[in-house]
């Protein structure tokens, strides 16, 4: 009968044994592979105890299985493989374009670029992250602004004009248009030229021919009366002249009468 004594033992090979069992130590993994949530929280890991990894923020799997064993203290080898996140090009919407100068793989910047004649709405960058490309974008027609009315003018022009609409412009009775007779929305909403003017025309007026008429007038009549004038002044100098001849018994020949008028003529002239 075995005493009491020798149960200490006979039980120490099994000590040992269980000894030997040892734990794994906490995994370390490269970059692209990181332990799943649920392992990260374990606090030890005793043998042939299993540990799930997966492919870190921005890479997917490639193939391989996601858990690893410990055996003996020792981990299996990790065969699981992950290769970096391709968000690939994203869906183009009408007239529009991607300038992509990294690729599209995991961080990658584009940038949406619209035809002429259209504007960006929405992000003017997108990023590839873990859920796809960021924000959206769309390529909408321009639009500019309703031209202003002009003075004495018209304008022909669409409720809301858009890229290569035409606006026209006619001016009043009387006026004259100065500058284009068309302007055509452009990129970024801006016409090609600004809107023109009416000038009123000049033209000579009724008065201004009545009152040049009259003048003229005025200054004939002036003429003809210094005329008349002058022709009475001579005839009362002869007049007289050949009075006071006459009680003088002279018998002048009328040379000397002629002299004066000649001179009286140079005079007024």
């Amino acid at each position: 009968m075995t005493s009491v004594k020798a149960w200490p033992l006979l039980l120490l090979p099994f000590s040992l044994v269980s000894m030997g069992k040892a734990e794994c130590p906490f995994p370390v993994l490269n970059g692209k592979i990181v332990l799943s949530s649920e392992s990260i929280l374990k606090n030890s890991f005793p043998d042939n105890s299993e540990a799930f990894v997966e492919c870190a923020k921005g890479f997917e799997r490639d193939e391989g299985p996601t858990s690893i064993t410990c055996v003996n203290g020792v981990w299996s080898p990790v065969k699981l493989t992950c290769k970096k996140m391709d968000c690939r090009q994203p869906e183009l919407s009408p007239h529009m374009t991607y300038f992509i100068p990294d690729g599209t793989f995991f961080g990658a910047y584009i940038q949406p670029i619209c035809e002429t004649g259209y504007d960006l709405e929405g992000s003017s960058h997108r990023q590839c992250l873990v859920s796809g490309w960021s924000g959206s974008a769309e390529c909408i027609l321009t639009v500019c602004e309703y031209p202003d009315p002009i003075e004495h003018g018209k304008r022909v022009a669409p409720s809301e004009p858009v890229f290569n609409d035409v606006i026209t412009y006619s001016c009043d009775d009387n006026y004259i248009l100065v500058g284009n007779s068309s302007i055509t929305c452009g990129e970024y909403g801006v016409y090609s030229s600004p809107p023109p003017e009416c000038i009123v025309i000049i033209t000579p007026t009724k008065a201004s021919t009545t009152t040049n008429k009259a003048t003229t007038d005025m200054t004939t009549a002036s003429t003809r009366s210094h005329s008349a004038l002058l022709s009475i002044a001579i005839a009362l100098f002869c007049f007289f002249g050949c009075r006071n001849l006459k009680r003088k018994g002279s018998y002048n020949t009328g040379e000397e009468l002629r002299a004066k008028e000649e001179l009286l003529l140079n005079q007024s002239v």
